[in-house]
């Protein structure tokens, strides 16, 4: 016990500061998810009374078919782990008895459509609130946390990455010095201690390209023959980043954030359009 005090005491603030900040944007994000997830359930249970109604059948087969389709979506998630498969499990069983209150709740029949359009009101809210949360969160980020220039997140109307950047750092054959640069460039400097990039991954596009063949630093007349070669189209960085709340120390972490950075569109200037082969 006096460990962990002297952990919580020596632990650098701003640890907690940006843990308390992430589990807040947890919560809010749950909040507005789960109350689609209810009012989904309710316009389900509510259009399956209705339907039973109209077509004069029992509503026995749609029920069964909903219960299945809820339990038995958990296991298209078990290619992503056993962990995952369990949380979705459990979050499918409380959608479910959500569900089966819906379908013995009394509605009245004027009020069905009311339902409906809350449900479709929810997913509006749901919509925005996601967007809108993930904007203000990567605001926060890459004003305050990340080196947004470095790692080159960009519109077409801002300046180009600087010389330095997460494309060319990335190049570095020795991995672990790749990995510290780049967390020493991509963290500003009061978080490195807490903030680590943890997970670098990239992916190649190679396809077709078309040329005419030039002279005299002109194009060839169109009438020559377009040749063609293969080439590098885009590489897409994926990255993870780590929060450790007591300090890199200890062995205690979440995850802060996934960035899918594209060089091409890092150094794509306005007026210019290059399209990827698989787009």
């Amino acid at each position: 016990m006096k460990e962990l005090f002297r952990i919580l005491r020596e632990s650098d603030k701003l640890g907690y500061k940006l843990s308390a900040i992430c589990g807040v944007n947890w919560l809010i994000r749950q909040a507005f998810k789960w109350q689609f997830l209810v009012f989904e359930m309710i316009a389900c249970a509510v259009l399956i009374k209705e339907i039973s109604a109209i077509l004069e059948i029992s509503s026995d087969y749609l029920v069964s078919l909903m219960v299945l389709f809820i339990l038995a979506s958990p296991f298209l998630k078990l290619r992503f782990g056993v962990e995952r498969f369990i949380f979705y499990f459990m979050r499918n069983f409380v959608l479910l008895w959500i569900f089966s209150k819906a379908l013995d709740f009394p509605f009245q029949e004027n009020e069905s459509e009311l339902w409906i359009l809350m449900f479709l009101f929810s997913i509006g809210i749901y919509q925005f609130m996601e967007w809108f949360q993930a904007k203000l969160f990567q605001r926060y980020l890459f004003k305050n946390i990340l080196n947004k220039d470095y790692l080159g997140i960009r519109k077409l109307k801002d300046k180009l990455p600087p010389k330095i950047n997460l494309f060319t750092d990335a190049d570095e054959g020795d991995a672990n010095q790749r990995m510290m640069t780049i967390n020493q460039r991509a963290v500003k400097k009061d978080y490195q201690d807490i903030v680590e990039l943890s997970f670098l991954n990239y992916k190649r596009f190679t396809g077709l390209s078309h040329y005419r063949v030039t002279w005299k630093g002109f194009e060839a007349p169109f009438k020559s023959p377009l040749k063609k070669r293969f080439s590098d189209v885009d590489e897409m960085y994926h990255l993870v980043f780590r929060v450790y709340p007591f300090g890199k120390r200890i062995n205690l972490y979440f995850k802060l954030i996934r960035l899918d950075l594209s060089r091409r569109k890092a150094f794509t200037v306005e007026g210019v359009k290059v399209r990827l082969v698989n787009e």
